[in-house]
């Protein structure tokens, strides 16, 4: 069974094909959250990443839909410096 580090690369790839070609009848895993002001959309999507980053603070802070794409990059590779 395969990490979802592991999936990563695959699903951005496939996702790649399917906006460069017209391939219409593959169904990709997309997340779309929506609730109401300070309800915790943020924090449900960087747990399920594992990651804290989006931006924090009091009021409004991410007013305007997102569109997150998760990369893996090796703490080695050059993208890091």
């Amino acid at each position: 069974m395969s990490s979802l580090q592991d999936l990563i690369p695959i699903v951005n790839k496939l996702q790649d094909i399917v906006t460069n070609t017209n391939l219409t009848d593959l169904d990709l895993p997309l997340l779309t959250v929506i609730g109401s002001q300070s309800a915790g959309k943020s924090s449900v999507l960087e747990n399920i990443v594992g990651k804290d980053f989006l931006p924090r603070g009091t009021g409004i802070v991410t007013r305007r839909p997102l569109i997150l794409q998760l990369i893996n990059i090796q703490p080695d590779d050059p993208l890091t410096t």
